[in-house]
Order: structure tokens, then C-alpha cells, then sequence
């Protein structure tokens, strides 16, 4: 099978890759968003157990460190276990809330044109 450029492609063809580009770089920017909330998230979670306080949120995440690092593997099992599912929760969550941003991405990158070609 012979690799053809884009701009050898007939028009419907590059009408295709280009709605195929416009729905992945679409829905990479919807993933990629939503994934940044999900870490916002978290990194709120421990601001308000340091009490909205820098020196307090550090001390937070230190003694949440150092209890995992002294765990015993199968309880670090169980703590990434509960994060991963936390983390899916959440950005089932927030994908929710954010669903309404996924509208329309089916539409073709380019519209159709209503101009006729007379040659």
C-alpha cells in the first residue's frame, strides 16, 4: 500500500483527514483540560487540609509522604489502588460538568461550501 501526501488526495479525502485532525486535537484539548482540573483538585484537597495555608499545605504533603514511604507495600497497594479510583471519580465528575464542551464535535472542520465552481 503506497503512502499518498494530503494534497494529492482528491478534495473529499482531505476533507476527511482534516475532520479526523479537527476531532483528535479537539478531543485531546478536552482530555487534557479535564485531566488538568483533576489535579487541580487534588492539589485543593491538600491547600484546604493545610488550611488555605502555604507553610501548613507543605507540612500536609510531607507527612502524607512520609507515611507512604514507611507503609508496607501491600498498604501502598491499597492507598494507589483508592488514588486511582479517587482520580477516576473525579474525572468522571468534572467530564460531567464539562460534557456540554463535547457538543458538535462531530462537525466536519470544514464547511461545505455553498459557492458553485464554474471551472
Amino acid at each position: 500500500m503506497m503512502l499518498v501526501a494530503p494534497s494529492r488526495l482528491p478534495a473529499p479525502s482531505r476533507s476527511r483527514v482534516a475532520d479526523a485532525c479537527y476531532l483528535a486535537l479537539r478531543l485531546t484539548g478536552w482530555l487534557a483540560v479535564t485531566l488538568a482540573c483533576v489535579a487541580a483538585l487534588w492539589l485543593l484537597f491538600f491547600v484546604a487540609l493545610g488550611d488555605f495555608g502555604f507553610s501548613a499545605t507543605v507540612q500536609q504533603l510531607d507527612n502524607f509522604a512520609s507515611r507512604y514511604v514507611a507503609a508496607d507495600g501491600a498498604r501502598q497497594d491499597r492507598f494507589r489502588l483508592f488514588f486511582w479510583l479517587a482520580s477516576a471519580a473525579l474525572f468522571a465528575g468534572v467530564g460531567f460538568f464539562r460534557r456540554h464542551s463535547l457538543r458538535g464535535l462531530g462537525k466536519p472542520a470544514i464547511q461545505q461550501s455553498k459557492e458553485t465552481d464554474h471551472g
